[in-house]
């Protein structure tokens, strides 16, 4: 019974503990978050395929080597974003690997696997961009 007892206020005491630490520091991982990526500014969003009418010749190549893949590809202007950098749109982390002839400026073009989702996706503007910050 006495170790039981030992074990609970133990417990109760790294609780505690772990409380204090939070308190005086402040710190959650959200200002972790906030810490690892700069905010590059509100873009315009489109949406691009690897069929002839949206890609041409190139299909799902891209400029960077890799093939084209849906949820991680994005297509950016190299004078605002580097290729091989990540970046986080909406909560979702993308790469930039490719560029695009209508890119231009403060824009971003999102690969989809079908025209259909292109489509679906439409345009957006003022869309907050943040670089993930090695």
């Amino acid at each position: 019974m006495l170790k039981a007892m030992k074990k609970k206020v133990l417990i109760l005491v790294m609780m505690l503990v772990t409380a204090s630490g939070f308190l005086m520091t402040g710190s959650t991982s959200t200002d972790a978050k906030a810490k690892k990526v700069e905010y590059l500014g509100r873009y315009k969003l489109t949406a691009y395929c690897g069929c002839r009418k949206c890609s041409g010749k190139w299909g799902n190549r891209t400029a960077s080597g890799r093939r084209a893949k849906q949820g991680r590809t994005i297509a950016v202007d190299r004078r605002k974003i580097k290729l091989g950098t990540k970046v986080r749109i909406n909560g979702k982390t993308y790469v930039a690997e490719d560029v695009g002839g209508g890119v231009k400026g403060k824009h971003i073009d999102v690969y989809f696997k079908s025209h259909k989702k292109t489509k679906r996706f439409g345009r957006k503007t003022g869309v907050k961009v943040y670089k993930i910050k090695k």
